[in-house]
């Protein structure tokens, strides 16, 4: 089990990312959202994902990247739910808060956001995608 987050494991092509958007799942909480898609095209990695945060709601560059650094370690450390996933994924996490978040508050919603999108793939037939509301 890897606790790393390396180059290869984050979304960078433009047309992952617009495929991410366009065609994604989402689960919802009050200072979360997390997309989810799975990609028809071929990645070297299972997990991919990548972090944002509003600039509407933190104008502050520094705090921007305080929010996602959080973001990025609580996944990191948490991406080993996913494992038991039979196929790629592709995951979005947005930071939709108004207050500069505590560390173990991300961390509880990173993982509540997992343990829900664990839950919706394995419930669902490998033909079907998830029936769940953008």
């Amino acid at each position: 089990m890897s606790f790393t987050l390396g180059k290869e494991e984050r979304i960078k092509s433009r047309k992952s990312i617009e495929n991410l958007f366009r065609e994604a799942k989402a689960v919802r909480s009050p200072a979360l959202l997390a997309l989810y898609h799975v990609p028809t095209i071929n990645t070297e990695h299972r997990l991919q994902a990548m972090f944002t945060v509003s600039k509407k709601n933190f104008k502050r560059a520094h705090d921007r990247n305080a929010i996602k650094r959080y973001l990025r370690e609580c996944y990191r450390l948490q991406k080993n739910i996913l494992n038991d996933l039979p196929g790629p994924l592709h995951l979005c996490f947005t930071f939709t808060g108004r207050q500069l978040p505590e560390y173990e508050y991300v961390y509880k919603k990173v993982g509540a956001a997992l343990l829900e999108i664990d839950r919706i793939m394995k419930s669902t037939p490998k033909d079907e995608t998830p029936s769940q509301e953008k």
